[in-house]
């Protein structure tokens, strides 16, 4: 089968019928003895499973919405969440997926601004839609993938049912199929954004199935996909999408990180993505691991016993897998760099895409059909008369682009140009090239950049790949305002190097909520030394360093729905507590004072000074200079 040649629901439906007896979609089942636990197994579900319940679905949700409706899925990732996502395909019923973890505000936002009469939920999410039904007008069914617990209430103008009844109900009465036309909306996905509310981008039929228009048949190959992003991301669903119309199978993870590798082992997929979070954190391990094993080893020995940790850390990805692709957030070097020296069976890609409009680029070289330009961001210093490259804001048009966001006029006026080119906000540097299709290197968000009091503007996420690079650093946030010359860093360290190096310098036990002061001086040693090693100017170097070993994740806000840091949400949960962070060489000016007076100095007590303790200019001067000697 040739999907080029297909329409996108014959396409679908012909993988369904050509591949019946193929493993489907799969999910890990659980230990019958031991209730929230997991055995070292799959269950699979057959394409001809996945098939009819999809049809039967679809005809029973005739009987709560009308074609061209809006209905939401907002579930972990299953085969039920694509089983609701075909079901709407074949009756031309506008799918809407949530984000599990949207909270409260924006799942209310959601329903009321697409005004859903539908939610398809599993147990976990059921509470949350009940609870919020009252602020929500249209919402006048939810079906539950889950058998409904009798306690369930019901309102008398909400109605919940259980998916397995739905699908009966789809085999007493066939509904016709409601074709889709090339511009109608096919999907509304929900961007979390950094900061105000989610923004449903439109996604019409012809921009939703160019995505899928370069697969082809496998029958005869080997094409096994394991799924952790949530399918409520583009980039989730397309996988599954693209598994099934090859007539390969989706092993879906459980949704546990701490589960993931073993989940991977048992899946074997021979291809896999995963956003940065994910390689971030193995990185992480390795550093500390190398950092450990060769705190004693001359050059050569360091280099064999690296060789050996390489070796071992290739084994969390199985053999059989032949890619891996990373993207969603901006990598460091560093990362992509180890990737490549440590997972040797793999190719690996590296991809830029956007919700609001597609794939854009892999290994930075810019997609065939792409059209782009850039625009120069004069206030920024990013021109197009910059040497070597041009730089500035990117705009593009694909073939996946989108048609605005939903009833927003005022965000679709702004990221989409007169002439349909979209702003993607990215500040990148072009290269272009005699053969072949340029290349782009995205430098960093434009409305990431802040400045400093003395003008000069700084990009932290370029910063934060630089410092990534340290054995203490697990994440990394980078801060800056108009009142301050130099930047400040909050850093969560690997926590298992950091017990370690407070074993080593007989420090003793680690306190997460009060880290040693001899530890965070390591810390921002090590940030300095790196500094130094980059050549990083003065101000991009932290002069006030807060230690924090609580992770960023979507759950404490810390990071977006997609993965990437929230930088709004970063800022209000640090920056008061950074203006009370003490500065490196004033912690060192104070213990100066405290040995050349004998007295305890707080930095902070106003009510106190150095001559009221018995000090004087000459003593002071003599003291600062020694420090700076230091």
């Amino acid at each position: 089968m040739d999907s080029t040649e297909l329409d996108m629901i014959t396409s679908i439906q012909a993988a369904m019928t050509l591949y019946e007896d193929r493993h489907c979609m799969g999910v890990r089942d659980a230990d019958p003895n031991n209730p929230g636990q997991y055995s070292d197994s799959y269950t699979w579900l057959t394409f001809k499973t996945i098939g009819d319940r999809s049809k039967n679905f679809g005809h029973g949700l005739r009987q709560l919405i009308e074609p061209r409706g809006y209905l939401a899925i907002c579930a972990a990732n299953r085969p039920e969440w694509m089983i609701t996502d075909f079901a709407c395909m074949l009756h031309s019923i506008i799918s809407v997926p949530i984000y599990c973890l949207f909270n409260d505000r924006d799942v209310a936002y959601i329903i009321n601004n697409t005004k859903i009469s539908v939610v398809v939920c599993d147990n976990e999410m059921l509470p949350k839609f009940t609870r919020l039904y009252s602020q929500c007008p249209s919402l006048r069914h939810i079906v539950c993938m889950d058998p409904i617990s009798k306690t369930t209430v019901e309102n008398a103008n909400l109605s919940i049912h259980y998916m397995t009844d739905i699908e009966r109900y789809g085999t007493m009465k066939y509904y016709e199929s409601v074709p889709i036309g090339p511009t109608d909306c096919l999907t509304i996905i929900y961007t979390s954004g950094s900061s105000g509310f989610p923004k449903g981008v439109i996604i019409n039929k012809d921009a939703f199935w160019s995505n899928f228009l370069r697969c082809y048949s496998l029958s005869y190959s080997e094409y096994v996909s394991f799924v952790y992003e949530p399918l409520a991301w583009s980039s989730g669903r397309k996988s599954v999408i693209i598994a099934f119309l090859c007539g390969g199978r989706t092993g879906f993870s459980s949704g546990d990180v701490s589960r993931l590798m073993e989940e991977m082992a048992l899946v074997r997929p021979t291809q896999f993505g995963g956003p940065p979070t994910i390689w971030n954190k193995i990185y992480s391990e390795f550093k500390a691991a190398l950092s450990l094993a060769t705190a004693n080893l001359t050059p050569d020995a360091t280099a064999v016993e690296k060789a050996h940790l390489l070796k071992q850390f290739s084994q969390l990805i199985p053999r059989r897998c032949r890619s891996i692709s990373i993207g969603g957030a901006m990598v460091s070097s560093a990362v992509l760099h180890f990737m490549r020296e440590c997972f040797l069976h793999c190719l690996i890609y590296e991809t830029y895409g956007i919700t609001e409009c597609g794939s854009v680029t892999v290994n930075n070289v810019l997609e065939n059909k792409l059209n782009y330009r850039l625009e120069s961001v004069p206030e920024m210093g990013y021109t197009l008369d910059d040497k070597p490259f041009p730089r500035g804001e990117f705009l593009v048009k694909t073939e996946q682009i989108f048609s605005g966001y939903i009833n927003n006029t005022d965000e679709t006026r702004a990221t989409l140009t007169h002439d349909g080119f979209f702003r993607t906000g990215d500040i990148v540097e072009l290269h272009t090239r005699v053969i072949g299709q340029p290349r782009v290197h995205v430098i960093d968000r434009k409305k990431n950049f802040f400045k400093l009091s003395q003008g000069q503007f700084v990009s932290p996420e370029f910063l934060q790949g630089i410092y990534n690079k340290s054995v203490f650093v697990h994440q990394i946030y980078i801060h800056g305002d108009l009142l301050s010359d130099s930047v400040a860093a909050v850093v969560v360290p690997n926590r298992e190097y950091a017990q370690t190096f407070m074993v080593r310098n007989n420090l003793g036990k680690l306190d997460i909520n009060k880290p040693d002061p001899q530890f965070c001086d390591a810390v921002m040693q090590d940030l300095q030394l790196i500094a130094k090693q980059e050549s990083l100017r003065k101000h991009e170097i932290p002069s006030r360093l807060l230690i924090d070993f609580e992770p960023f994740t979507p759950e404490n806000g810390l990071l977006t729905s997609t993965m990437k840091p929230c930088r709004p949400k970063l800022s209000a949960h640090y920056a008061e507590r950074l203006k009370t962070t003490t500065h490196s060489i004033e912690q060192k000016l104070k213990t100066i004072i405290e040995t050349a007076t004998g007295r305890s100095l707080l930095l902070t007590d106003k009510n106190e000074d150095f001559m009221v303790m018995g000090g004087d200019s000459l003593a002071a001067t003599t003291d600062i200079f020694v420090l700076l000697m230091i």
